[in-house]
């Protein structure tokens, strides 16, 4: 049997790392926490053990010698702050409060305990609690400048960013070179729209520590934001080459990309964040948007696809989708996805929009009335959604509700073209000679080229059948 009897070392001993513990790196962990279970090692050593594992991030190893330590040194506050520091590294929240309450009990005067647990208690979304402990912890020692970074992160987690901003900003007064306050500093002003106040700190968080690659995003967020798209991605670009599989990186690099409508190279990039990220929704959708812009309709399809597989009740998803397919003329198929999206979000215009048009396309034209009813049931103001039910109540014979509807498009003072022609038309077909007239005349002071407000010629209402038949009961009078 193996013995680990660490007090046999000599004081002087060599350490090429310079790190706390650094004799155990070579030695088994599992022997090791095997011998202290059987109390074969110090407590002082386990204590050292356990340290040397915290100090490499190696939580779970660092655990079980706390664990060891807790039950052999009950009394320690220093063993249970440290055994909570390990479970909240190892997200096991609850229990690292334990720990932290088992050792504030031993020590409640204990500011850095305080921290931690202030920490613990932001994990776990107790945010009141976690302020409190930075309270506490500062009104110990005001000058602690992790309480109050701390404290500014939690206040970032209730989004209270204004409160945040001059906590980090004292701390950078303090310590100038403080590249995690300049960092998130940056982030409140970006969360507070700030934006130049926000690059600026990413700057300069930056250049403290270049190969920061989380700064180098968050720049590129900001810059993108700012619709300097160019500048944004060499942002990521920067993010990239210091971390090559960044996802996110790879997702908003291409969301700069399509914004400057480079859609192969937003294709690309959108592929490799699905590449890492196979069930990320957002970057299937938007890689069927890139392909559909791309005119690959059938790529795009198979995308917004596997969105939808993702996350069925993403209405988005269905609307792309759907028009994928009627960019191929498959208006059945365009139909079906449009009509999903709008019972899964019923109340966005664009949607019922879309799916008007559809119908008007496949001649089903009550269905089209309804779909647009319900656009100006959400947006009553849009004069074109006027004009365009006016025109499909005409086509059904509504000529009324036509007329109404472009008098609505006419009230609404956008002095559309489109608007007086079929008001025209309808007064027509209602054979009110002279209402006609009066928006004939109105249509030629608006549109004297006879163009509708896109540039294309309108009909000319003089040829209708309608308007002759005006005529030729005006000539029959005189």
């Amino acid at each position: 049997m193996n013995y680990y009897d660490f007090d046999d070392y000599r004081d002087d001993w060599d350490d090429p790392d310079g790190g706390r513990g650094s004799r155990f790196s070579d030695m088994d962990a599992g022997e090791l926490l095997d011998a202290a279970r059987k109390g074969t090692l110090s407590s002082e050593t386990i204590e050292e053990i356990a340290g040397f594992f915290l100090d490499k991030a190696s939580f779970e190893e660092a655990l079980g010698f706390l664990e060891v330590l807790t039950e052999r040194t009950p009394y320690s506050a220093e063993a249970w702050e440290r055994k909570g520091m390990a479970l909240n590294n190892l997200g096991r929240y609850e229990q690292a409060l334990e720990s932290f309450e088992q050792a504030e009990s031993l020590n409640p005067a204990d500011t850095e305990l305080l921290i931690n647990k202030g920490i613990t208690l932001d994990n776990l979304g107790d945010s009141s609690g976690a302020l409190n402990c930075f309270d506490t912890a500062l009104s110990m020692e005001p000058e602690n400048d992790e309480a109050l970074f701390s404290k500014g992160i939690a206040l970032e987690h209730t989004g209270a960013y204004n409160e945040a901003i001059p906590l980090f900003q004292e701390l950078i007064d303090r310590q100038p070179e403080h590249k995690d306050a300049w960092y998130e500093l940056g982030y409140c002003y970006d969360f507070t729209d700030q934006l130049q106040d926000s690059l600026r700190c990413y700057d300069r968080a930056i250049d403290i520590s270049p190969f920061n690659q989380n700064a180098w995003y968050n720049r590129g967020i900001i810059l993108n934001r700012m619709g300097a798209y160019r500048r944004a991605i060499e942002s990521y670009d920067y993010a990239l080459a210091i971390e090559e599989d960044f996802s996110s990186a790879w997702y908003n690099r291409g969301n700069s990309c399509a914004n400057l409508k480079w859609f192969s190279e937003a294709i690309d990039c959108f592929q490799k964040t699905t590449e890492l990220e196979a069930n990320d929704m957002h970057a299937w959708h938007n890689l069927g948007n890139a392909l559909e812009e791309a005119d690959r309709y059938d790529e795009a399809l198979h995308a917004y696809t596997r969105a939808i597989e993702i996350a069925p009740h993403n209405a988005e998803s269905y609307f792309g989708r759907g028009s994928s397919y009627e960019a191929k003329r498959d208006y059945i198929s365009a139909l079906r996805d449009y009509a999903t999206a709008v019972r899964i979000s019923p109340e966005t215009m664009e949607l019922w929009y879309a799916k008007a048009d559809i119908e008007f396309e496949l001649g089903r034209l009550d269905d089209a009335i309804a779909s647009l009813s319900n656009v100006l049931r959400l947006d009553p103001r849009n004069a074109t959604a006027w004009i365009d039910f006016a025109e499909l109540n005409l086509e059904v014979g509504k000529y009324d509700e036509g007329m109404l509807a472009a008098g609505k498009a006419i009230e609404l003072g956008d002095r559309l073209p489109e608007a007086y022609f079929f008001l025209a038309r309808a007064q027509l077909l209602r054979r009110d000679r002279s209402a006609a007239l009066e928006a004939m005349k109105h249509l030629a002071v608006i549109a004297p080229d006879g163009r509708d407000s896109n540039g294309n010629p309108m009909p000319d209402l003089s040829t209708f059948k309608e308007f002759q038949r005006i005529l030729g009961r005006t000539g029959d009078r005189h």
